[in-house]
C-alpha cells in the first residue's frame, strides 16, 4: 500500500514539475521575445522560416477539414546546427503534433551565440480559425 501510494506521489510530481517545465519555457521564450535583441532575430527567423511554417499549417489543419483543437502553444530550443531540440506542443493534439513535426524541417538560421548549446527557445502560440 505504502509503495502504491509512493509511487502515485511520485507520478503526480513529475506531471506537476513537467507542467511547470512548459510554462517555466514559454515564458523564458516570451521574455527573449520581447528583448531587443530578440525582436530583430524574430525578423531574420520568420525571414528563413515563415514559408515552411505556413505550409505545415496547411498541411496540417487543412481548409475543410475540423481542427482537433482551437489553439495549440509549441516551444522548442533553436541549437546550434540551424535544429531545434526539446520540442514540445501543448495540447498534443494530432493535427498539433504533425504541426510541430512539420515546424521543425523548416530553414531555420543560426541562433545568436550568447545561448550556448541550450540554444534561444522560441514559443509560437497558434489559434486555429474556422
Amino acid at each position: 500500500m505504502k509503495t502504491g501510494a509512493l509511487l502515485l506521489l511520485l507520478l503526480v510530481t513529475a506531471t506537476v514539475d513537467a507542467a511547470d517545465s512548459f510554462s517555466a519555457r514559454v515564458q523564458r521564450a516570451k521574455a527573449i521575445e520581447d528583448s531587443a535583441e530578440g525582436r530583430s532575430f524574430q525578423k531574420v527567423l520568420w525571414g528563413q522560416a515563415g514559408d515552411h511554417t505556413a505550409k505545415a499549417m496547411q498541411h496540417c489543419f487543412p481548409k475543410g477539414v475540423k481542427a482537433d483543437t482551437d489553439s495549440f502553444t509549441l516551444v522548442a530550443n533553436l541549437i546550434p546546427g540551424r535544429t531545434l531540440a526539446n520540442v514540445e506542443v501543448r495540447p498534443g493534439t494530432k493535427m498539433a503534433q504533425c504541426f510541430a513535426d512539420g515546424f521543425s524541417n523548416a530553414p531555420f538560421p543560426e541562433p545568436p551565440q550568447g545561448f550556448g548549446s541550450e540554444g534561444l527557445p522560441l514559443v509560437i502560440e497558434m489559434k486555429i480559425k474556422p
